[in-house]
């Protein structure tokens, strides 16, 4: 078919691109139900904050479903994995044997239905839900599946209608209102399409076991809950229909209009053809029961291809909109009633249509990922059992599969609960203050992934957080100063606090030259610009060792400093909002004997526990074999297959941090107020509302005093604290600082 004058006026001035990456945003509604695939009797989530608030994570017509909506975004990947995330967040929230329902088909209902908890945020929309529960079907109701939203970048629609399109049209919003009406059109006429490619639902009730099979019965002309079609000729005749629908009490109100496209403004209904069409809500995806997210990526793509095709191809007459509409619902109901697991009478058009798009893509150069997708959506026309809604119908208990894919997909959930999905890109500070924000509704936006900085956004209200923890609550030269470890040092020194004696070298042949210097007692290493190059020795080690040691770090930094040991315990303090939230204790690496098992055996063990694993990407971090850790080991005359006594605990370090396998115990209900009094101070002092404090103290039962300032040594001060040690210890209570730091971030109003 022959591009119309917009598709050539796209071609003309190279807008294609534009065309092809349209803003994108999902919609997804699940069921929580339990393990027997019943709907849940649990309270609602309250880990979802205001539900008249989150616009991300909330209920639909019922409390038990589940509305996850994410931002609008054009690129397709960065979409799919905002939905991974919210999705995997909700799941978190859920209470104990509760369940996302993987299928748009409903679960096992309650054999009176008026038993079935409608979502009461407030009177009115309580009102309406019992209002809607009588008018129609609450089975049909209580059926879900994936609505997408979809624009265009507005400079397509400026770009063209100033160049070319202002005569033809008395305004700019009229013309907008013609691409996308055109747009509505064309999905409407490929519904069945559509169905036929991703229907997944062979009954409309999971308990329908007897029922004849289809490719989507929630999306048939049996499976709505409203006849009302909608009338697409134009946007006043969209508007006009949905209004009689009303006046005719076949629609409590126009948002009920349950049909496949929707045209959605910022203002009244009403006012639509005067405010525009802001973006097309096509709302005909079942669930997808294969995918965690319960959306096939594939869909949403083929989706926009599609979009991307009717733009530039020619709109309807106006005559024929009625005709070909009704054509096409015909075809719908056609399809989705046929038994999934055979070929469709339709399959020679559909492959037909498949061929003109590709013919599209290949003349208008779209992204090859879009011809890739049409190759493997041509095999499901050709090969019916590929199809979804095939799959299930061929299962022999699809109660027991259902419920078989949801508790898999909550066990995924919930295997990794430091690490969140869709977010893996930034550090894992940044990930749980991720999973908080889009859990109260803040939309979170990476930035830069290999920074990890994030922007999270409330309405108005944005900020930039680095790290996890790194914001604009301290003062901005300091927080710039606190990065370098000397700096950080003499500042803390200049507020009167205690820190060890250091010295920074250049060159590693400096620091080896002055061996003897230190030979009579112990001795740390640090790197000056990166945080977890530490080696610490309570005894010089010989020279050859120190040496090897010097020129590693070197290998790392350009500088690093000798500073004097410290004995005493290694506590991080973390400061929110200028108050001591969390401590946390660190203990060198170790590991401690059972009379029966020999070295190797005793570390595989310890780094096979859930929360180890690669440092900085678990909360942590493995016990590993470098230089300093088998000198250690060969201090207690011990190697790889040496049997270590019971009780005996064996140091593989001397210094404790994050990354380098040491052991972290919550010490924040222990620790002498004492010392969280002088944290406090020390940090409103330095004016850091966020921080993490280093310090070495012996007992951290004992009294601090002003006596003996000696009883607690200041080793560092970080602006950008990590927050995962506190939320996920080895030992003691994980502490909410994610959420603690949200609450600094976005007070409460």
């Amino acid at each position: 078919m022959e591009l119309d004058a917009v598709g050539k006026a796209i071609q003309q001035y190279h807008l294609v691109p534009l065309v092809s990456h349209s803003n994108l945003g999902l919609e997804v509604t699940m069921q929580r139900v339990d393990a027997q695939g019943a709907l849940s009797t649990q309270p609602v989530p309250q880990a979802f904050s205001d539900q008249r608030k989150n616009a991300q994570i909330h209920h639909g017509f019922a409390q038990t479903q589940l509305k996850i909506s994410t931002p609008a975004m054009p690129d397709l990947a960065a979409l799919m994995a905002y939905l991974t995330g919210l999705t995997t967040t909700a799941r978190r929230a859920l209470a104990t044997g509760d369940y996302l329902w993987p299928l748009a088909s409903t679960p096992v209902l309650p054999a009176d239905l008026t038993q079935i908890p409608l979502t009461n945020t407030d009177a009115i929309g309580n009102k309406r839900r019992q209002q809607q529960a009588k008018q129609y079907d609450i089975t049909k109701l209580m059926t879900t599946g994936t609505h997408v939203n979809l624009s265009f970048n507005e400079q397509l629609f400026t770009r063209l209608y100033t160049e070319t399109f202002h005569q033809q049209y008395s305004s700019y919003v009229e013309f907008r209102n013609a691409i996308y009406l055109k747009v509505a059109q064309g999905f409407v006429r490929m519904n069945w399409l559509i169905q036929y490619l991703f229907g997944a639902t062979p009954t409309l009730t999971i308990q329908a076991t007897k029922a004849k099979r289809q490719r989507s019965s929630v999306h048939s002309p049996a499976g709505r809950y409203s006849a009302v079609t909608g009338d697409y000729t134009s946007i006043d005749a969209y508007v006009a229909a949905l209004q009689a629908a009303v006046r005719k009490h076949q629609l409590l109100s126009i948002s009920d209009f349950d049909g496949p496209v929707r045209f959605r403004s910022q203002g009244e209904l009403t006012n639509l053809a005067k405010q525009g069409v802001y973006y097309l809500e096509f709302r005909g995806l079942d669930l997808d029961p294969t995918s965690a997210t319960g959306v096939d990526q594939n869909a949403v793509a083929f989706l926009r291809l599609l979009a991307s095709y009717f733009v530039m191809m020619p709109a309807l007459p106006a005559a024929m909109v009625a005709q070909v509409s009704a054509q096409a619902a015909a075809l719908t109901a056609q399809v989705t009633t046929e038994n999934p697991t055979t070929a469709s009478a339709q399959a020679q058009p559909a492959l037909q249509v498949l061929d003109a798009l590709r013919d599209f893509v290949t003349k208008q150069g779209l992204p090859a990922s879009d011809g890739v997708l049409l190759t493997h959506l041509k095999t499901r026309v050709s090969d019916p059992k590929q199809i979804l809604s095939a799959q299930v119908a061929q299962q022999a208990e699809p109660l027991a599969w259902a419920n078989q894919q949801a508790q898999a997909y909550q066990t995924a959930a919930l295997a990794k609960p430091f690490e969140l999905p869709g977010f893996t890109g930034v550090d894992l500070s940044s990930q749980l203050l991720a999973e908080q924000a889009l859990r109260r509704g803040l939309k979170v936006d990476i930035v830069d992934e290999n920074a990890s900085i994030l922007r999270l956004t409330r309405q108005q209200q944005a900020q930039l957080v680095v790290h996890g923890s790194g914001t604009d609550l301290n003062p901005q030269a300091l927080t710039s100063v606190l990065t370098h470890k000397v700096a950080a040092k003499q500042v803390l020194a200049e507020h009167g606090v205690q820190v060890p004696a250091s010295q920074t070298y250049r060159s590693a042949n400096q620091l080896i030259d002055d061996y003897d210097r230190y030979a009579a007692g112990g001795i740390v290493l640090k790197a000056t610009d990166r945080n977890q190059a530490v080696v610490a020795f309570r005894i010089m080690p010989k020279r050859v060792l120190f040496e090897q040691v010097v020129r590693q770090l070197f290998e790392q930094t350009n500088s690093v400093m000798a500073e004097e040991l410290i004995v005493a315990s290694s506590y991080r303090f973390l400061v929110i909002g200028g108050k001591v939230q969390a401590i946390v204790e660190r203990l060198p690496a170790n590991i401690v004997g059972d009379g029966r098992s020999t070295v190797q055996t005793l570390l595989d063990r310890k780094n096979g526990r859930t929360l180890r694993g690669t440092a900085f990407a678990y909360p942590q971090s493995e016990l590993k074999l470098g230089t300093i850790e088998r000198y250690r080991l060969q201090s207690y005359h011990l190697d790889l297959d040496s049997v270590v006594g019971r009780g005996t605990q064996i140091l593989l370090r001397e210094d404790a941090t994050f990354g380098n396998g040491a052991d972290v115990l919550d010490a924040t209900s222990d620790m002498h107020q004492s010392y969280i009094d002088a944290v406090e101070d020390l940090a409103a002092k330095l004016q850091l509302s966020v921080a993490g404090f280093d310090v070495m103290i012996p007992n951290l039962y004992a009294e601090l005093t002003p006596e003996h300032p000696e009883m607690v040594i200041y080793l560092g001060v970080h602006a950008a604290p990590f927050l995962y040690p506190h939320q996920f210890p080895m030992f003691g209570d994980a502490q909410p600082v994610a959420q603690q730091l949200l609450d600094q971030l976005f007070p409460v109003k």
